[in-house]
């Protein structure tokens, strides 16, 4: 089985490292000159839109995924032509644009925060008027880790309205929410979806900073998945799926978006949970079924910023595992991350922040 990965970031590399044991190859295509996945595959330098490229994948590989959403959707409908592509063009297409996943979590009857279009500054004025809890100002496209968003009530419009991009963006009601909480699932081809359990995020500065697994509320879980199955289903889903949720005061989950890939919430997966969720993602993509997700340990994630920590100065004895993407240092980039596991969760909370003074 060879599976081809549009993507060599570090998702790719963890894809690739969960079936080093098995009989799978990949052939991974990525525009940047050393990508993290270049430490277990040689890839492929070339943008993902390139046709040859596409044509050397469809005659080389079983199926083809990608590790990041931003993947132009136009070159998956190429290769959907001649190959199998998980996920598919139009899920990706969807998750890719803010509006649409609003859209699509509506009519899937699940709570989102009062949205709106904005195409200009004049009408960016007119709908703040309307949003008197306050607001935040978004791109449409190419969000994440607080790219391309604005609070309205710490900025003026015009700013605001630059800083986005002057262009196809969406105005979102906030939400006073108590927790972020995340739930990942993997669907197969036949659609039997395995999940995880919630996850509790907590940002920084609009980077998650932890994941904290599991979160455990019956209740919430079982609503969780109903609203995931609703959205597989729709998008006739095969693969890794994750749904953000903002959880309010009256114990309700609001949508906040999603991620057509394996994501950032889930690496604790790894070292937590029997089958990882890069493991689930590509025994799903490939056509394999996952007979039963087991967790029984509490597991946190750290990501570390910025600047790599000098890894000598931590005891990296289980339960402590260290992960370096080998990326080049740069302001809020992902380096890397750190994670513990243990049958006590409030020793792991002891224990990270005990960390976190080597990290930030």
């Amino acid at each position: 089985m060879r599976v081809g990965i549009l993507g060599g970031g570090q998702l790719a590399m963890m894809m690739i490292q969960s079936c080093i044991d098995d009989n799978v190859e990949f052939v991974v295509v990525d525009p940047s000159d050393n990508p993290p996945a270049n430490k277990y595959v040689k890839c492929i330098k070339s943008e993902f839109d390139n046709t040859e490229m596409l044509d050397r994948l469809s005659r080389e590989c079983n199926v083809v995924t990608i590790d990041f959403e931003n993947v132009p959707s136009s070159a998956l409908k190429y290769l959907e032509n001649k190959i199998d592509v998980h996920p598919n063009s139009k899920a990706v297409e969807l998750c890719q644009d803010r509006l649409k996943e609003k859209k699509l979590f509506e009519e899937c009857k699940i709570p989102v925060t009062r949205y709106g279009k904005i195409d200009d500054l004049d009408n960016l004025y007119t709908s703040k008027e309307s949003f008197s809890n306050g607001a935040i100002l978004k791109s449409r496209f190419f969000g994440y880790d607080g790219k391309n968003q604005v609070d309205l009530d710490s900025t003026d419009l015009e700013t605001a309205f630059e800083a986005c991009g002057s262009d196809k963006l969406i105005i979102e009601e906030k939400v006073d929410f108590i927790k972020e909480l995340s739930l990942i699932g993997a669907r197969d081809k036949k659609g039997k979806t395995a999940f995880y359990p919630l996850v509790e995020n907590n940002h920084v500065n609009g980077i998650l900073h932890t994941s904290i697994a599991p979160y455990d509320d019956d209740y919430l879980q079982t609503k969780a998945q109903s609203y995931h199955n609703l959205l597989t289903k729709k998008m006739n889903y095969v693969g890794v799926l994750v749904i953000e949720f903002f959880l309010d005061s009256k114990n309700k989950l609001i949508a906040n978006e999603m991620a057509p890939r394996v994501h950032n919430s889930g690496h604790w997966t790894i070292e937590g949970a029997n089958i990882s969720q890069f493991k689930a993602h590509i025994k799903s993509v490939t056509g394999e079924e996952i007979n039963h997700i087991k967790v029984d340990r509490c597991a946190v994630m750290m990501n570390i910023l910025s600047t790599m920590p000098d890894l000598t100065l931590f005891d990296q004895t289980d339960p402590v595992k260290i992960y370096d993407y080998g990326k080049t240092e740069r302001k809020d980039r992902k380096l890397g991350h750190i994670t513990i596991v243990d049958v006590d969760k409030n020793n792991l909370l002891n224990r990270i922040k005990e960390l976190e003074k080597y990290t930030t």
